[in-house]
This record gives C-alpha cells, structure tokens and sequence, in this order.
C-alpha cells in the first residue's frame, strides 16, 4: 500500500514538473514581446508586465515541490557527499522531519488566511489598467504548500523506509 501511495506521489511530482516545464520559455518570449512593444513601437501594456509576475510565480512556487522530488535543491553540502545510503537517508528523514515539515506547517498557517483574505475581495492589481487577478497571483503560495507537501510526505516515506530497514 505504502509502495503504491509513494508511486501517485511521485507520479504527481513528475507530471507537475512537466507541466511547468514550458513556463521559462512563455516568460522569455512575453518579455521579448514586451520589450518590442516598447521600444519598437513605443507602446506597451500594465497587464502584460504584471502577467510576468503571475509566470514567474507559477515556475518557482510551483517547480519547488518538482525540484525536491528530482533532489535539485540547494544543499550546503559539508558532509552529506561521503554518507553512505543509509546515513543519506537518516540525514534526509530527519532533514524533513524536523526542518522541512515545520516550516510547511507554519507556511500552511500563514498563507491560508492571506490567500482568502484576498479571495474574499477579489484582489485587483494596485494599478488603473493591472490585471484583476492578484488573488490568483496569490494563490500560487499554495500551490508552493501542495507541491512541497507532496515531496515531504514522500521523501519521509522513501528515506524512512530506507533508514528503518525496508526497500529504498
């Protein structure tokens, strides 16, 4: 049961990450648009540099969990690289445990209430002509939460299972 869960885990991460995967090139090629616009034709839009923001949002906050799945994240790697599997993995279940569980309890407590504040009014840009969606914008916070949840749930059962004797 626990394999299988793991596998939908995974799955999701995989998939996340490869939805996302098209988001650095629509930046690049909205931002070399916008840049067109304005220095070639000396026009622009509010809307399409803010919908920067919105991209920017969804690649970082929403890549996180995809990024921990893969183990790509920055690691200040004083020892970790002579471990052995079973230390790497006491290091990484502790890791989540005691650092990464808590901050995402805290971030789920901090981010919730400030996502429905701003659903609640339907949080417009602070600009005339800005896009009328920052509670979207806002709610990539929890998609960062989902994401990094995801991967922390299944990074505890995979080192878990790895330093307290089961199948890595």
């Amino acid at each position: 049961m626990a394999e299988n869960f793991l596998k939908r885990l995974d799955n999701f991460a995989e998939r996340s990450g490869t939805v996302l995967a098209f988001l650095p090139l629509l930046l690049v090629l909205l931002q070399f648009a916008i840049v067109l616009l304005v220095y070639v034709f000396s026009t622009g839009s509010i809307q399409l540099q803010e919908s920067l923001q919105y991209i920017n949002a969804m690649m970082f906050l929403g890549g996180a969990g995809y990024t921990a799945f893969k183990d790509e994240h920055v690691r200040v790697d004083l020892f970790y690289s002579k471990f052995n599997a079973r230390q790497k993995a006491r290091t990484d279940f502790f890791g989540t445990l005691f650092l990464l569980v808590p901050f995402l309890i805290l971030f789920w407590h901090a981010s919730i209430p400030y996502v429905l504040d701003s659903w609640a009014i339907r949080e417009s840009s602070v600009e005339a002509s800005g896009l009328p969606f920052v509670y979207i914008l806002k709610s990539t916070l929890l998609l960062f939460a989902i994401t990094l949840t995801i991967s922390a749930v299944a990074d505890l059962i995979r080192h878990g299972r790895s330093f307290f004797g089961g199948n890595t």
